[in-house]
């Protein structure tokens, strides 16, 4: 939380004491004014829960989106702005840029900041192991506050790849739109720096129809990527890539110790990760702080309660023709194409060569994505910019931090 001067309050009640019939201020505007403008959460708090008798059906957010903590909710903002002459919209909006006022001696130069036409819009990030629930969260956030998902998955960016990656099923996609979903090839490379391109992309669309981004997935460097700014290292040679393909986990191992290097910080049993390791030399992408107007929340869920859903899901994949999909794939692309190296696919070699059973095949799956759900763990664990929320989760759990994202 930003710290603010002890008279703040006392300052941003006065501002809104003065907002004119037919006007309105912002809360970043508000909190700028009284000397910290990363404080318009503050602001918002203030509106809330400050003095009920001044104008705060006047304040808005920089997009002039209304309040969902208003009494009454968006509709009684609304329903108050309106007998005062406002326009409103039906997405309870109005023209912020048209109606903001500004304290005389405070107007901002004709031109405009070049700082503020970059704002970050607001940015939902539901993050959690597999089959913790995410992707059930993220639709009833989408449903709740007019937004669209983007899924940030290293397999559902796939197409083909449907069953095994528990993709959104039609139903769930007529629902609530959902982006980057089905974008590559199941043999065609794909990097969490393309992924980052795309999501910023269609976090700026979403945004500029009025609906709310809303990222979910459990796959950490796709989500670090876009939400600290990663500056991805650049790609390397295509023959040089093809001999690291050829070795082992152990051989590259002893490559990266040949090297001098230490492969600490790293998922030392992902081939990809070694790989990507030995050819950049080490070197890591950089990092920035969190993206503004970012609120992330991830899923804890009990242990038991973990694997009992993993192990219904891979029994539901089973029954909907999960191994008819890996056959088709391997038939088509190959073994060694990138879709069936991930879990629920790469375990199913052996059945098809016939060398194990198909409960042994089912037995190697779970293991694998209980597996996956200890790395997930491990990986969102070290990140002090989530909020958490203990499944099953109560709305009240993350309402106020959402109200506050909005408002801002």
């Amino acid at each position: 939380m930003e710290e603010v001067e002890p008279n703040f309050r006392a300052r941003v009640e006065a501002l809104v004491r003065q907002i004119p019939k037919g006007r309105v201020m912002t809360y970043g505007q508000l909190a700028a004014l009284c000397g910290n403008a990363r404080a318009a959460r503050i602001v918002g708090g203030i509106a809330h829960f400050g003095d009920p008798d001044l104008p705060w059906q006047r304040v808005v957010n920089k997009q002039g989106g209304l309040a969902s903590g208003y009494p009454g909710g968006r509709s009684g903002h609304k329903q108050v702005l309106e007998q005062e002459g406002f326009e409103v919209s039906d997405e309870y909006t109005i023209d912020v840029q048209k109606l903001i006022w500004w304290p005389e001696g405070h107007q901002p130069d004709e031109q405009p900041n070049p700082q503020q036409s970059k704002i970050s819009p607001p940015l939902i990030v539901v993050v959690g192991e597999t089959a913790s629930g995410k992707s059930s969260l993220a639709l009833q956030l989408a449903q709740q506050y007019n937004g669209e998902i983007i899924c940030a998955d290293s397999s559902t960016v796939r197409r083909e790849a449907n069953i095994g990656t528990a993709k959104p099923t039609p139903e769930e996609q007529q629902m609530v739109p959902h982006h980057l979903l089905d974008i590559t090839g199941p043999d065609e490379e794909f990097s969490a720096a393309m992924f980052k391109e795309q999501a910023n992309k269609a976090i700026a669309d979403i945004a500029s129809r009025g609906k709310l981004p809303i990222m979910v997935g459990g796959t950490g460097l796709y989500i670090n990527g876009v939400i600290y700014d990663y500056g991805f290292l650049p790609p390397v040679s295509g023959s040089d890539r093809q001999e690291l393909n050829q070795m082992s986990n152990s051989e590259l191992l002893q490559r990266i110790a040949d090297l001098g290097l230490s492969p600490n910080g790293i998922d030392t049993q992902n081939n990809r990760r070694l790989i990507r390791f030995v050819e950049t030399g080490g070197a890591q992408p950089t990092k920035q702080e969190l993206r503004a107007n970012t609120l992330v929340l991830g899923l804890k869920t009990d242990k038991a309660v973990l694997l009992q859903r993993i192990t219904q899901r891979v029994d539901a994949m089973l029954e909907q023709g999960l191994e008819k999909e890996v056959d088709g794939l391997a038939k088509t692309y190959g073994w060694d194409c990138e879709a069936l190296k991930a879990v629920g696919y790469s375990q199913w070699k052996d059945y098809f060569l016939g060398e194990q059973s198909l409960a042994e095949t089912r037995q190697l799956i779970i293991k694998a994505t209980k597996d996956l759900a200890k790395r997930q763990r491990t990986w969102f664990k070290r990140n002090k910019s989530i909020q958490w929320l203990t499944t099953p989760v109560n709305q009240a759990d993350f309402v106020d931090s959402i109200t506050t994202l909005l408002e801002d």
